[in-house]
């Protein structure tokens, strides 16, 4: 389960940014991971659960937003969101020249920090 070592990776990151805006205490963590991303939001939870115990995130709130898959069509030029699991054809035009440009990052998005 990688969801240990990216929740491990997000903490640090998240303590260094408290650090850095002498903070003493996360409240919450805002992150946003995408469909194709390859991460599990439930084992992540789960892994957040283990890992906060201790440091200045002890009794944070780890807030996760599922981002869909969006394609660019390079024969339409359009941004969509892809239909079902299909992300190799443009949903407007049915061109399979496209490209994931959405939803296959985690990203941080905000911290609550005191």
């Amino acid at each position: 389960m990688h969801e240990f070592s990216v929740i491990s990776s997000l903490l640090e990151n998240c303590e260094q940014i408290a650090h850095q805006n002498q903070a003493t205490k996360i409240l919450k963590i805002y992150i946003q991971i995408g469909e194709r991303s390859g991460v599990n939001a439930d084992l992540l939870k789960r892994a957040f659960l283990e890992f906060r115990c201790g440091g200045i995130y002890e009794n944070a709130e780890l807030c996760i937003e599922t981002k869909n898959v969006e394609l660019l069509c390079r024969n339409c030029n359009a941004v969509s969101k892809s239909v079902g699991i299909n992300y190799t054809k443009c949903s407007l035009c049915g061109s399979d020249d496209v490209e994931i440009v959405a939803g296959n990052e985690m990203l941080l998005m905000r911290l609550e920090m005191e």
